[in-house]
């Protein structure tokens, strides 16, 4: 084109569009190595939907095509990479590292990880996520529901960070009601009747403020917490509309068969955890002959498929209650240095999971 024309201005006759090469639609196929050049062959110039051609060849880029990114909803967690905010946990990887190996494993999706794992902006957050092609489907909130005179305070933690997980992109706000802050929880706390029904309330609140950010609430019974096995559980679905968050390592440190919650919730699960665990480590955590953390350490999490918890079992359970969320992936590890490389066992535990999911 004249350097003095306009850029949408006609050509005159025989004048050349470009000293530069056309983007044809060939031209630009040849470049995405669609297929290859063929110099000889006259080109005939169309018009050509750039956003259209590269996302068809991002498609067929190995582990970036629909059925591996889309069809399936796994998600990774952090936490399988040492990602934690109890202290003195181990090795904290940086969340350019973890984001960037969640891809490689040809996953798009991951869960939140603890406050500071992301950044506490969520346009920065977003700009993180879409530079390593992420979203975050997930993320966990910690409050105590069971006081009265602590309601509010709680209750605005917990709408500010629906309000991050909202503006990032999230689904799914998973709830753990804990004890008092700083209380020990070493033998348990029993909640009276008053107790659970400022319990419940709270947590009916919490349903309003999820949905005031479109999120979906899902509660999760956790060793340690106020909601922990199956008779909580049935008091939380009798006494709310919330959601369950069903994860198996936790239900069966506090004695709970999986399989039955899974029964007892059945159309209430609104997010999955997967684990696998040693079911006598596990007993040891709850009879409290050993602390969660050194459990961790001792081997408490085996290899998807390797432990007690049914995996294959839990799946085919929750397809046949037409379960439709997410499956995340969550085997928490301690790392001793950024020399460690759990990327090999994650890798493992996402081959298993994506064959029972696509069964």
């Amino acid at each position: 084109m004249d350097r003095g024309a306009h850029p949408g201005s006609a050509p005159s006759p025989g004048q050349r569009l470009s000293h530069r090469r056309q983007w044809s639609r060939g031209v630009v196929r040849e470049r995405l190595g669609l297929w290859p050049s063929a110099p000889d062959q006259p080109s005939i110039e169309h018009p050509v939907n750039l956003c259209a051609v590269f996302g068809r060849a991002l498609q067929r880029v190995p582990g970036r095509g629909r059925s591996t990114r889309s069809a399936l909803r796994i998600a990774l967690s952090p936490s399988s990479w040492g990602v934690s905010d109890i202290p003195e946990w181990g090795q904290q990887l940086e969340a350019e590292r973890v984001l960037s190996e969640v891809w490689s494993l040809g996953i798009s999706a991951i869960e939140a990880g603890p406050p500071g794992f992301l950044p506490d902006r969520s346009d920065m957050a977003k700009l993180l996520l879409r530079r390593h092609w992420l979203r975050v489907v997930s993320g966990q909130a910690h409050a105590v529901l069971h006081h009265h005179d602590i309601r509010g305070p709680e209750l605005a933690h917990i709408d500010g960070h629906a309000s991050w997980l909202a503006a990032v992109g999230a689904e799914t706000l998973v709830l753990s009601a804990i004890a008092p802050r700083g209380a020990s929880t070493a033998h348990g706390i029993v909640l009276d009747s008053e107790g659970w029904a400022h319990l419940l309330h709270s947590i009916g609140s919490v349903e309003h403020v999820c949905a005031r950010h479109r999120l979906r609430l899902a509660v999760l019974p956790r060793f340690g917490t106020m909601i922990q096995g199956p008779s909580d559980i049935e008091r939380l679905l009798v006494g709310t509309e919330a959601g369950v968050c069903f994860d198996p390592c936790h239900l069966m440190m506090v004695g709970a068969d999986p399989l039955e919650v899974l029964e007892l919730a059945a159309g209430r699960i609104r997010h999955v955890r997967l684990n696998d665990v040693d079911a006598d480590m596990a007993r040891q955590v709850r009879e409290h002959r050993i602390d969660y953390a050194q459990a961790v350490s001792r081997g408490l999490y085996k290899t998807l498929g390797h432990g007690d918890a049914r995996l294959e079992s839990v799946i085919e359970s929750l397809q046949r209650s037409k379960y439709r969320g997410w499956y995340a992936i969550d085997q928490d590890v301690r790392l001793k240095s950024t020399d460690d490389k759990p990327l090999p066992d994650i890798k493992r535990a996402l081959d298993y999971v994506r064959k029972l999911v696509a069964a």
